[in-house]
């Protein structure tokens, strides 16, 4: 009958809602935890370019390295977070699987797959009610990376503005870093250069320092990799030795994923050698990046089904208001022939009390 065709669609109506609930508030979760590890990696961020500062002493640096090591622990504890129901929210399909775990110090792994659970929220509808860790913790961009290496040169010579030229693959093109005086030693030859990378930074995405072995190291955020030419003689005159090719100093190719974990792990271990971090704030930068996109993913989620919520509450209104009149109109239907079938039976009655009265004279 009508009246069960109607109960199928509320049940499947209120199907969607269940799932619409359950989405809801693992979504909500995750978004708490997110806006937790957006805060996280800010203040990561923070204490990194305070500790990326030559006039700290090594006290300082230490004390802002114990501090990242703290967040670090938070974050690995916020990663294998879990729902009402006890189910990790970031291990995939896998949410009865504690997601990562840390094995050793440094090393994290990630246990979970790279699946997203899709509910049926409408009849063309799904939306996913979480996202997997690999994507948000471990599939992290990272800054692209080179080093340069100083040559043993005993004549360290001026160099001319347009023998060194600086491409981060940001769409700029070759950047000139200038003209550079001449140098005592190839220690302040790397110092000179990397000063002059980082004045023209703002155009081409790359910036530079100088590390513990003397090399030049230049990371760059936002480009396709680096590449630093040289001039004719200009070897010769920045002390710097050609690797791939008798123009080119250094490549580095696309930037290279890694685990946010390991990242903030290495950032501790430079700041607490006093180290320059100038690659890590960079990675860290991208590392938030994309939990701020995941977080504005895991918001247009949870408006969509805030909106279908209303759509099929407003469907379920209709339904039942439908199966109401159906259900009356049944029943005044099975009076209606209730009242008929007492009639007939009345009738009946009636006549076997009548001839049942008769004999066999009164047809005489």
């Amino acid at each position: 009958s009508r009246v069960l065709g109607l109960n199928r669609a509320l049940e499947t109506v209120q199907q969607y809602q269940s799932n619409i609930n359950r989405a809801q508030s693992r979504l909500e979760t995750e978004e708490g935890v997110l806006n937790g590890v957006t805060n996280l990696l800010q203040r990561v961020s923070e204490l990194a370019v305070q500790g990326n500062n030559d006039t700290l002493s090594a006290t300082d640096t230490k004390a802002i390295a114990a501090e990242v090591r703290q967040l670090l622990a938070q974050l690995y504890s916020m990663a294998n977070t879990q729902d009402s129901n006890g189910e990790y929210i970031f291990a995939g399909y896998q949410s009865g699987t504690k997601p990562f775990t840390n094995p050793a110090v440094g090393s994290y792994v990630y246990n979970g797959d790279l699946g997203e659970r899709q509910l049926q929220i409408s009849p063309d509808r799904q939306v996913a009610d979480g996202d997997n860790g690999f994507a948000l913790f471990v599939n992290v961009a990272t800054a692209a990376f080179a080093q340069i290496t100083a040559v043993d040169a005993t004549d360290f010579t001026a160099v001319a503005d347009g023998d060194i030229t600086i491409d981060g693959g940001n769409g700029n093109g070759p950047v000139s870093i200038g003209s550079i005086p001449a140098a005592a030693d190839a220690a302040e030859r790397a110092q000179q250069l990397a000063d002059a990378v980082n004045a023209v930074s703002e155009r081409t995405g790359v910036r530079a320092a100088v590390n513990d072995s003397g090399l030049l190291e230049l990371n760059v955020v936002g480009g396709s990799g680096i590449s630093v030419a040289l001039g004719t003689d200009a070897g010769p005159r920045s002390g710097l030795s050609a690797v791939t090719t008798p123009t080119t100093v250094a490549v580095a190719t696309a930037t290279t994923p890694r685990n946010v974990f390991e990242t903030l792990h290495q950032l501790v271990t430079e700041l607490e050698s006093d180290r320059p971090v100038d690659r890590y704030i960079d990675d860290v930068h991208l590392a938030l990046d994309s939990v701020i996109n995941t977080r504005t993913s895991v918001g247009g989620r949870l408006n969509s089904i805030d909106e279908q919520h209303e759509v099929n509450a407003d469907l379920e209104l209709s339904l039942e208001s439908h199966r109401s009149v159906e259900e009356d109109l049944d029943f005044a239907e099975a009076i209606a022939r209730y009242e008929r079938q007492m009639t007939a039976l009345q009738a009946a009655q009636q006549s076997y009390v009548r001839i049942k009265g008769l004999s066999l004279f009164d047809y005489l």
